[in-house]
């Protein structure tokens, strides 16, 4: 049996709207979900509002829409560097700034960072082992997002980071990525491959001439040098990746993080939901909110059918019939659309009591400007 959350935010019944409130006590704000409901939208407009209520934010961003992305300042034609960080203009008086993931940029920063010299940095960067590595490594995106707060959260120069996390299969698997990383590391056979490369060999049985004559026809001649290059070069970063997978899993934990959660009203977000917000509420992380966005306002009355008829009738259209029940069809699917998100929202209030669960109207085109992302996230965010 999962444990609720407690009342944090006086009981608002759910016919009432509710707002979230990031405490002062946060200073890092992980904004989850499943994919395709609306998820780099709300976390960029969080972020704005954030630093319209007075502080200093820089949001984390992934795969911004191409539009979104040119709101933000973000696009790629502008000749940022890789993984920038980007302030926004445009709204007087906020300070926020933006920074899109680069996943391989985020390993290159460590590996300037504490490789013993600039020459072994640049030449474990030039090894097309590494280069492999740094972009097809399983998880190697949860990583890079994570150790990149941990660089900002260590830098000290915002009072809040709001993460867009990686749109994961599983949003979980996210949480996970600093002790998945660092189990990686700390398998025997990792540190064994990353220690004497003669020994790692033996112990592959690649110290044998035929073997390894073959090993170079199939693989290239070169092959084998590269990656005993790479493991002698690699074991010297290899304990800060380490630490940096250890401190952020710390940093998860901490009453630091808070989390939001955005959903959609449907049967498959709704429970794709219920499992995130399960598996939170076990780690005991702090909830701030959960927003439903995308939600369809309840139709208006649809015409009685003799008004119908006679719209028909003076618009020239013989067949009334299929008119009528194309209409009737229409009003029929918004209002079930509708009846979703009132339904959506008391199901996530009625099993989480002490979490507010904001409900956004459906937005199209959606919200791409930053006027549009501030109205957005004013909506949403309280400073009271």
């Amino acid at each position: 049996m999962v444990e609720r959350p407690s009342m944090t935010t006086g009981g608002a019944s759910a016919a009432e709207p509710q707002r979230l409130k990031i405490s002062p006590e946060r200073r890092l704000l992980l904004c989850m979900g499943p994919g395709g409901v609306g998820k780099t939208t709300v976390s960029a407009a969080l972020g704005l509002a954030a630093a319209r209520g007075g502080r200093k934010v820089v949001v984390v961003t992934i795969d911004p829409s191409r539009r979104l992305a040119q709101a933000l300042g973000l696009d790629a034609g502008l000749g940022h560097a890789p993984g920038a960080i980007v302030p926004v203009t445009g709204i007087e008086g906020v300070s926020l700034d933006c920074l899109l993931l680069d996943t391989k940029q985020v390993f290159d920063d460590l590996v300037h960072a504490y490789s013993p010299s600039p020459a072994q940095a640049a030449a474990m960067l030039a090894n097309p082992i590494y280069r492999a590595t740094a972009q097809h490594l399983s998880g190697a995106v949860e990583y890079a997002a994570t150790a990149r707060v941990h660089m900002l959260h260590e830098a000290g120069e915002h009072d809040l980071i709001v993460l867009d996390t990686p749109p994961t299969a599983n949003a979980i698997d996210f949480l996970d990525a600093g002790p998945t990383i660092q189990e990686v590391i700390a398998n025997p056979a990792a540190r064994l491959l990353a220690g004497t490369g003669r020994v790692g060999m033996k112990f592959l049985g690649l110290g044998r001439g035929l073997l390894l004559r073959t090993l170079e026809t199939v693989a290239g001649g070169s092959f084998l040098s590269q990656l005993g290059a790479f493991l002698g070069d690699f074991s010297l970063v290899l304990k800060e990746f380490q630490r940096r997978a250890g401190d952020v899993a710390a940093l998860l934990q901490s009453p630091e993080t808070g989390t939001v959660v955005t959903t959609a009203p449907t049967l498959f977000s709704r429970r794709e939901a219920d499992t995130f917000i399960d598996e939170i509420v076990r780690r005991q992380m702090p909830m701030e909110a959960i927003i439903v966005n995308r939600a369809l306002p309840a139709p208006t009355s649809p015409l009685a059918q003799s008004e119908l008829v006679e719209a028909v009738a003076a618009g020239g259209t013989a067949d009334v019939s299929e008119v009528v029940a194309a209409a009737t069809d229409l009003f029929e699917g918004a209002t079930r659309q509708a009846t979703a998100a009132v339904e959506t929202a008391a199901h996530l209030r009625g099993r989480y009591p002490g979490v507010p669960v904001c409900v956004l109207p459906r937005r199209s085109p959606p919200p791409t400007s930053l006027e549009e992302l501030l109205a957005m996230g004013t909506e949403l965010y309280t400073r009271e």
